[in-house]
């Protein structure tokens, strides 16, 4: 009797372990291709790019339907380029500096008063536009500068700040223009330099666009300082106890995108020979629609230049699909204005279900964003594994991976 009662919980546990690898055995596997299709689409949906690559999608399915003989054509293009380049390049530095964690409303004043600066120098100085376009950029970086420094020596937030330096270089504008257009002669190799015609009809706008889209893309995700802007605008205080320098990050990205808003500014120059008070007048918060389209987080540390860039083509295929469908003009605000709020529910509550997913089993992840995203799982599921017995935590070390 006492031998048996020592074999009776041997077998027992053999049989439950049985029973336990039987279930195992009969759940459902994904195969290897299926996993990884599965794995790769919600990837896609972390990225910041997934919300302007979906509007713009759809954008030109729904306005080819409409106007199925003038938008879906070469000069449709052109035309959508020529509004995107420009305006994303402003977009740009501003999404740079909303992943940063701060805002810049004096983008549009800095490259209306740029553009003076260069038609001036070129028409009462008798600079070349070779010499008084870097003038003219120097000068935007000066004023972005001025900006980053009241933030960060005042610690006042920098919508108000920037809000307040848009009201007094749109004054400086309209004081020095005295209100009227001012025209000059631009060379015709630096106007097509700037904003000439390229192989296609495209104009030169459209390869500056990309140009800096891919420098500034390699310094975020690439080097140091692009790690130091993201940090600086998850935590700025977590930041500055990891040693980056936040003081001096907020002002060079204050200074990057005036930077890039003089150079917008400098384009238009020599696309239009002439400067007027308004330049420039409401291109800040179209930008930052831009911005809000390609995945940036308005609370910072989260965003995509190429999202940004995907944005800004959205933007001009909204403006231009509107024309050709011979929309009533207001329709370009109200329908920007619907695709900017449902961008920021988008990128805020997708972001958030599916930060809370699992990478499907065996795929190997290799994804930054996706390694981050489960963060959250993994602390969780390695929670629940300690308030497990012994015996359940050897059966999950036993269980075989999905392959």
């Amino acid at each position: 009797m006492a031998g048996r009662s020592h074999v009776r919980p041997l077998i027992d546990a053999l049989m439950t372990r049985l029973v336990r690898k039987t279930e195992r055995n009969t759940t459902p596997k994904l195969s290897p291709l299926s996993v990884a299709y599965g794995e790769a689409g919600r990837r896609f949906l972390l990225r910041p790019e997934a919300t302007a690559l979906a509007a713009l999608v759809v954008l030109f399915v729904v306005f080819t339907i409409l106007s199925p003989h003038l938008f879906p054509t070469k000069l449709t293009y052109i035309s959508v380029m020529s509004v995107a380049a420009e305006l994303g390049i402003v977009s740009i530095g501003v999404t740079l500096l909303m992943i940063g964690g701060h805002f810049d409303l004096s983008v549009g004043a800095v490259l209306g008063v740029t553009s003076y600066v260069s038609v001036m120098l070129m028409r009462d100085f008798g600079l070349q536009p070779i010499v008084a376009g870097p003038i003219a950029v120097a000068v935007g970086a000066c004023l972005g500068a001025i900006n980053g420094v009241i933030v960060v020596r005042f610690r006042i937030h920098s919508f108000v700040v920037t809000l307040g330096t848009m009201l007094i270089w749109r004054g400086v504008n309209i004081a020095l223009t005295g209100g009227f257009p001012m025209t000059v002669e631009i060379p015709p190799v630096f106007k097509d330099i700037m904003s000439g015609r390229l192989l296609g009809g495209f104009r030169m706008s459209m390869l500056w666009f990309f140009v800096i889209g891919v420098v500034v893309t390699f310094l975020l995700v690439r080097t140091r300082f692009g790690n130091w802007i993201q940090a600086t605008g998850q935590n700025k205080e977590a930041a500055r106890n990891l040693g980056v320098p936040v003081d001096r990050v907020t002002i060079t990205l204050f200074t990057i995108a005036s930077s890039l808003a003089a150079v917008a500014g400098v384009i238009q120059v020599a696309r239009f020979s002439s400067v007027d008070a308004l330049r420039g007048e409401g291109i800040e918060l179209q930008a930052v629609a831009v911005t809000v389209i390609g995945g940036t987080i308005l609370s910072g540390g989260f965003g995509s230049i190429i999202g940004t860039m995907l944005g800004a083509i959205t933007f001009g295929m909204i403006q231009v699909g509107l024309v050709l469908a011979g929309a009533p003009g207001h329709f370009f605000r109200t329908l920007t204005g619907l695709i900017v709020v449902g961008a920021v529910i988008l990128n805020t509550d997708v972001a958030r279900r599916l930060a809370r997913s699992k990478p499907l089993g065996g795929f190997d992840r290799s994804s930054k964003d996706a390694d981050a995203a489960i963060i959250t799982d993994r602390d969780s599921d390695e929670g629940n594994d300690k308030n497990k017995s012994p015996g359940d935590r050897t059966e999950n070390a036993d269980a075989e991976p999905i392959t």
